[in-house]
């Protein structure tokens, strides 16, 4: 197969395609058989598919794995706790980040082990082998391993669950919980890149992912990337301040960087995997306020952890989007 690549001048359609060919075959089953069986209905499984950011089948298209299938078999006989408009929100939740995990995957893949590979092997022939079977080797990995994250995930979400304050009022939102916020990113990045470059620009971010997936705790409930930043959030303020000073602290040790934080506590809506409201909004407008390695907070934070931190008032500060004037603190 690969040689007729060759002769075609498409090797690169041989490499992957022979991989993924098998994968593809075994989707012969269509949305109109899954609702004939009880499952979703054919409206709802393209709706849901369109939620993953996937083109949507059509009724009669062989599109689904016979696993694929029972699993929306199942989902639709479960149509009385887990209605449709769940599954879009949880697709809406999914669909970006395995978007990203899979061209993570590919991007590390094509520009770092196949370069490396091709040059192991002189021969084209071989080289296009050995490329072929690392894919190959590849590939089935992802799947144990993300269902294995995404079990641990779920069995941290409900011990959280299990430990969580109540709801500030029988009148809250669904969703509402009080948690605190911590967003830490890298001071002055954008003139760093200027400076020194892309390709050191790219190590430091990844050393500052790296400083961040150390030292953030086993108490965090949520950590979201930001480009050059993360939000991290915690079940209370003295937890957040202390992942906070430690992420500053080993990063002040381990990159030419600097970083800088910012925390908040409140109410914020919990919803399809992430957190929403004034108090995430707050948090990431709070940290304009801080300098290179400086971790400032609000007076509800202080409040909270006055009695294992020291902190210094810096003022009272008007902020983009925030109605109200912050008075801010700075951790001594």
């Amino acid at each position: 197969m690969i040689e007729r690549a060759i002769e075609r001048g498409d090797p690169e359609s041989a490499i992957f395609d022979a991989v993924l060919m098998p994968s593809i075959a075994e989707r012969t089953v269509t949305a109109v058989e899954i609702e004939r069986q009880g499952g979703l209905r054919v409206g709802d499984l393209q709706a849901l598919i369109g939620a993953f950011g996937l083109r949507p089948p059509a009724p009669g298209e062989p599109a689904f794995s016979a696993e694929e299938a029972q699993a929306f078999v199942e989902l639709g006989r479960l149509d009385d706790v887990w209605p449709p408009e769940f599954d879009l929100r949880i697709g809406r939740a999914w669909g970006p980040l395995l978007a990203r995990a899979a061209q993570a995957a590919i991007q590390l893949f094509r520009h770092y082990a196949e370069p490396r590979l091709r040059t192991d092997h002189a021969d084209r022939l071989a080289a296009l082998q050995a490329v072929k079977s690392a894919f190959e080797r590849l590939l089935p990995l992802a799947d144990p391993i993300l269902l294995g994250v995404y079990h641990r995930w779920v069995e941290h979400e409900l011990a959280q669950a299990a430990v969580s304050e109540a709801e500030a009022s029988s009148h809250a939102l669904p969703g509402t919980v009080s948690v605190a916020f911590l967003f830490c990113d890298l001071k002055d990045f954008t003139a760093f890149v200027d400076a020194e470059g892309d390709e050191t620009a790219i190590a430091a971010v990844d050393q500052f992912f790296e400083t961040v997936a150390l030292e953030r705790g086993d108490d965090v409930r949520l950590m979201k990337s930001l480009g050059d930043g993360v939000m991290l959030v915690y079940g209370d303020a003295a937890t957040a301040v202390a992942a906070g000073a430690r992420i500053m602290a080993r990063a002040r040790a381990s990159t030419a960087l600097r970083v800088h934080a910012s925390v908040h506590c409140g109410v914020a809506i919990a919803r399809d995997g992430d957190y929403f409201g004034h108090a995430v909004n707050l948090t990431a407008r709070l940290l304009d306020a801080a300098g290179a390695d400086q971790l400032v907070a609000t007076r509800p934070v202080v409040e909270n952890t006055v009695d294992s931190y020291v902190w210094e008032p810096i003022g009272v500060r008007k902020m983009r989007g925030v109605a109200q004037r912050v008075e801010v603190f700075r951790l001594r």
